[in-house]
């Protein structure tokens, strides 16, 4: 009888044991504080350098013998392009945004590590248009680390002060009514703008329906039928004064701190930015959903958003890649780093937990469900490698003043032909 006792419980110990050594494998982030040493080197640009600080600081805290070097540039793709041609091995992760990726991808073809062993293990909490994002030729080069969403942010006081509900702003149609009445009465700039390539008009409202400059194959898409929806809205709303454009997004939150304008499409950089620096705002700015084209259609809108990538030729590939899962990871940081700075995950295990689904009391609403929300409903865009090769030529055919007592589809023929051309 006790040989049989003893023999259970050295096939307890010994499945205890097994599990134990199997968990610490399956464990992507090591907290034992004695397996990581060396020094990476990280660069990105000034948006991006208060959050990462307070990762390195974080981590430097688990890993007495590693040390994380910032280095912040707002040339940050320029620099690491030379650093690359010039073989030059001191950088070792890069913070790349979604716009520029398969640009860079393409114009650095041995510059980024290959890290789709390590990336297969996270696909489940990601969206799968992040990871394409950073594919090519069925292989994956960086970490998606954050993602924009887009709301508006609007003056509850002045929106209820004309007797308007917002919940019956449901299209565009219905914005443009409010916003006439408003600059009729108040004398208020309506909708804020701030042109760049994660919060250009035109771009939100093709992703709305689902179109964008590429089509999947990666065509020039200008000739499809929803384009001509969305410069036609445009249009609209600059005719009847509803759109304001500002140079920067200082302008703009500035303009909306002495209260000049009633509302303005925002990401949470934006919804953090007033939370944590203009507490006099407290309870004036409420949260929407974009206006749809038409009842019932679609509201969702996500514009950019940031990637870790990690330099091929780093000698330091393994800390790397530590320090980055140790980021995706780390839900706590997640989260700080969301209502500190502003940076919404793309983990969607972030999008579960409890503070990430509560009622903040700035906007009395769950500011941080509607961004995600909009994250998860939102349709993919293919980026490709010419973004940018075209992004003037849409700009400069796209302006109001090339639009004036001009046919859409016209316009919109001759961008598609020269594009082709191009």
């Amino acid at each position: 009888m006790k040989k049989s006792i003893k023999f259970l419980v050295m096939i307890i110990l010994i499945v205890i044991g097994a599990n134990a050594v199997s968990c610490k494998k399956n464990n992507s982030v090591s907290n034992n504080t004695e397996d990581l040493q060396g020094k990476i080197t990280v660069l990105t640009d000034k948006k991006h350098e208060q959050p990462l600080k307070a990762a390195i600081e974080d981590f430097q805290k688990v890993n007495k013998k590693v040390s994380v070097d910032l280095k912040v540039d707002n040339n940050s793709y320029g620099k690491f392009s030379e650093s690359v041609k010039n073989k030059d091995k001191s950088i070792d992760i890069v913070t790349m945004d979604d716009s520029y990726v398969q640009y860079y991808l393409d114009k650095l073809p041995h510059g980024f590590l290959d890290v789709s062993g390590e990336v297969d293990n996270y696909k489940n909490k990601l969206s799968k248009s992040k990871v394409d994002n950073l594919t090519k030729e069925n292989k994956i080069y960086g970490f998606p680390w954050s993602t924009s969403p887009k709301v508006i942010l609007y003056r509850k006081d002045i929106v209820s002060s004309e007797g308007i509900n917002i919940d019956d702003i449901k299209t565009w149609s219905d914005y443009i009514e409010m916003g006439k009445k408003i600059i009729k009465d108040k004398g208020k700039k309506v909708l804020g703008n701030v042109e760049n390539e994660n919060s250009d008009i035109y771009l939100l409202m093709a992703n709305q329906l689902g179109v964008s400059y590429f089509n999947k194959d990666s065509k020039v898409n200008f000739n499809d039928k929803e384009w001509i929806r969305v410069v036609d809205t445009v249009k609209n709303l600059y005719s009847q004064g509803i759109i304001y454009d500002y140079n920067s997004k200082e302008e703009l939150i500035n303009s909306a701190k002495n209260e000049e304008v009633m509302s303005f499409v925002s990401d949470a950089s934006c919804v953090s930015y007033f939370m944590q620096n203009i507490p006099n705002e407290n309870g004036k700015w409420g949260v929407i959903q974009l206006p749809a084209f038409e009842p019932g259609g679609n509201r969702d809108v996500s514009l950019g958003g940031c990637n870790l990538m990690i330099n091929k030729l780093s000698s330091n590939a393994k800390l790397s890649k530590e320090f980055i899962k140790f980021i995706i990871n780390n839900n706590k940081l997640a989260l700080e780093s969301m209502v500190k700075y502003g940076v919404l995950p793309v983990s969607n295990d972030v999008y579960n937990l409890e503070k990430f689904n509560k009622n903040e009391s700035y906007f009395n609403c769950r500011v941080w469900q509607l961004l995600a929300n909009a994250e998860k409903g939102c349709y993919q865009i293919n980026y490709t490698p010419y973004f940018f090769n075209i992004r003037d030529d849409v700009k400069n055919s796209l302006a109001q003043s090339n639009l004036i007592n001009k046919d859409t589809k016209m316009v919109l023929d001759s961008l598609q032909k020269y594009l082709e051309k191009k």
